[in-house]
């Protein structure tokens, strides 16, 4: 790819305002029959740039020359050899005058100047848009080229003009909006609310108001691994109906350890008790009075209040928001310009709830604060907090990580597993644990407005249809929950949500890792990122890019290659002197060409050049 600075006049008519609305570009003189660019022209190709302009001078007595830059552009396709289609690039900076540049011609090779610097980095930032469009519809892609094209660096500017923070708008403008369009007759609603209402009603059954004073060890401990005790329901049936956490089944006060192979007991209301039959009848008796009396009131003192909310809104969820964290529930009345810091759960909890009933009121609307609650973690970041900006603007950012892949990374490593731990008593236990894709999936989905990238360095290194699994489906499917092979904190389902984006990394001329097949590459776009010429400054290290190019023809280069698979990037070319292109020649550039050499890549022709290179 070449740039190319070019004229926009025909019969002495500025036309460039006519190239820039019809996408076209045509040398005059040669449109009225002068022959005299012929040459220049007929070396320009499709793919090339170039820089549409006019040059003058001005200042006092006209001493100062300078090139007005009008437009930057690809050329699309060649009607003739004077005569091309173009894509012009929308650049708001132009027209931009380059004091003390001089282009006189109609067509000639841009100058190492600062015109060209400008192109250059339009010309990088139209391709970083492109792949951003790319991956913004696709969700995962693939950038793939050979060592030394920048690959990761791309992978890496690409993420930060993701994760730039955004403006998202008023959070009231938002949530009255919610109300206002709320539609209760949609289908896929009804069928949700049934569901709640189910599951509130098969709850509310198995553990009814009056009963619950006669809960026994098997109606209320979790960790046997049945699912429908009480704390099982508590934790994990009813989370769809808001999301309760224990840290761990300490908070329950009494469990069943498969350590142990008998009841645990903690905290002051049991600990001292040596009967559990007298330790359940003691938690039952105080649950059954927090229900009753629609109070925690003592329960406070042996009891999380988050575990107490979350009961009393499974009963009540007229009279109790769901939502039970501090934090969540500081957010969600930050949104509403209420900080309620130095406030308790139970009277932060009210506070939203009656705000929920209020603008429940206001726009006549008959949503549940079940579906309420769905909408605010849906759409604000309720457990880290938006950043609401001083015009009552939500502003978000998202976040970034990079791994590598290596050959004998797993499923295990990089979804979900198994771990072994030593416990207090010396034995091994063994858990389930999110990895990075898992745990920054959930990052995701808790901060929908943030934009989350996963850059994966040499991906095709593993197994990939291995090391993914089941979430080959979630990758093309997002938004859908996929059932995995381990169960994690109750649940199997891992959600990749449409704000989590993946790029992955490929050396093309690395055939001794494992292909991509192509049911992963449907799920994939793939990117070429190829040698550049055009940033490579230094005059000698470009000298050398190009000797070194020759390698890379038929008389060098086996058949069973393509050189667009295997030529070296410019980022070998990348120096501050010939001192340094000295270093790299002998340590970095001869010492892959003589890999190439050995691995079949280039034919035996090839030795005798390779030595020979000098700077």
């Amino acid at each position: 790819m070449n740039y190319w600075v070019v004229g926009a006049t025909h019969s002495e008519t500025d036309v460039s305002k006519d190239f820039l609305d019809k996408g076209i570009w045509y040398d005059g003189y040669a449109e009225d029959g002068d022959d005299r660019n012929r040459g220049t022209l007929e070396e320009v190709n499709i793919g090339d740039i170039l820089l549409m302009k006019s040059s003058s001078t001005k200042g006092a007595n006209h001493s100062m020359t300078f090139t007005k830059l009008k437009g930057v552009g690809k050329v699309v396709s060649k009607d003739d050899y004077h005569s091309f289609k173009m894509k012009w690039l929308d650049i708001k900076e132009l027209p931009l005058d380059f004091d003390g540049i001089s282009y006189r011609k109609t067509i000639e090779y841009a100058r190492e100047d600062e015109m060209l610097k400008f192109a250059e980095q339009i010309h990088e930032k139209e391709n970083q848009n492109m792949t951003i469009n790319l991956l913004k519809y696709k969700h995962q892609i693939i950038l793939q080229g050979p060592p030394g094209t920048g690959k990761t660096r791309l992978a890496k500017l690409i993420a930060n003009e993701l994760i730039k923070p955004n403006l998202v708008g008023n959070p009231m403008d938002i949530i009255n909006n919610f109300f206002s369009n709320f539609d209760a007759t949609n289908e896929q609603g009804k069928l949700k609310r049934e569901n709640q209402e189910k599951l509130l009603n098969d709850f509310q059954q198995n553990f009814s108001i009056d009963n619950l004073k006669y809960l026994s060890l098997d109606d209320y401990c979790a960790g046997k691994g049945d699912r429908n005790n009480f704390c099982w329901w508590i934790e994990t049936g009813l989370k769809s109906l808001g999301k309760y956490s224990p840290g761990s089944a300490r908070s329950y006060l009494i469990y069943w350890s498969k350590e142990d192979e008998d009841y645990r007991k903690h905290g002051k209301l049991v600990k001292d008790i040596d009967s559990d039959e007298e330790a359940i009848k003691k938690i039952a008796d105080m649950l059954s009075q927090v229900v009753k009396n629609k109070k925690p009131d003592v329960a406070l003192e042996y009891f999380g209040d988050s575990f107490l909310l979350k009961i009393l809104n499974s009963y009540f969820p007229s009279d109790f928001f769901p939502i039970n964290g501090r934090g969540s529930l500081d957010n969600a009345l930050k949104l509403f310009g209420i900080d309620a810091h130095n406030t308790d759960k139970f009277e932060k909890n009210k506070k939203l709830n009656d705000l929920f009933n209020a603008k429940k009121k206001e726009y006549k609307s008959d949503v549940t604060s079940f579906e309420f609650m769905r909408f605010l973690f849906d759409n604000f970041n309720l457990k880290s907090g938006e950043n609401i900006d001083a015009n009552k603007t939500v502003v978000t950012k998202g976040e970034k990580e990079l791994i590598q892949f290596h050959p004998t990374y797993s499923y295990e490593d990089f979804v979900r597993g198994i771990v072994a731990e030593t416990t207090d008593k010396g034995n091994i236990s063994y858990s389930v644990e999110n990895k990075i894709l898992a745990e920054f999936a959930q990052k995701a989905k808790d901060n929908p407005n943030g934009n989350y990238v996963l850059i994966i360095d040499e991906i095709n290194r593993a197994n990939l249809s291995s090391v993914l699994g089941e979430l080959i489906y979630a990758m093309e499917y997002r938004n859908e929950p996929v059932t995995t092979v381990y169960e994690y904190e109750g649940e199997r389902e891992i959600t990749l949500t449409k704000n989590l984006f993946i790029i992955g990394t490929m050396n093309t001329a690395d055939r001794s890792v494992g292909h991509i097949d192509y049911a992963l590459r449907r799920r994939f776009a793939f990117v070429d990122v190829l040698p550049d010429e055009n940033v490579i400054q230094n005059a000698t290290a470009k000298y050398l890019f190009n000797e070194i190019k020759t390698l890379f023809t038929n008389e060098f280069l086996s058949p069973d290659f393509k050189a667009k698979d295997v030529m070296i990037g410019h980022s070998y070319f990348l120096v501050k002197d010939e001192e340094e292109l000295k270093i790299k020649l002998e340590f970095e550039i001869k010492p892959i060409l003589r890999e190439y050499l050995k691995d079949g890549i280039f034919l035996e022709t090839s030795n005798k050049k390779i030595e020979t290179l000098n700077v």
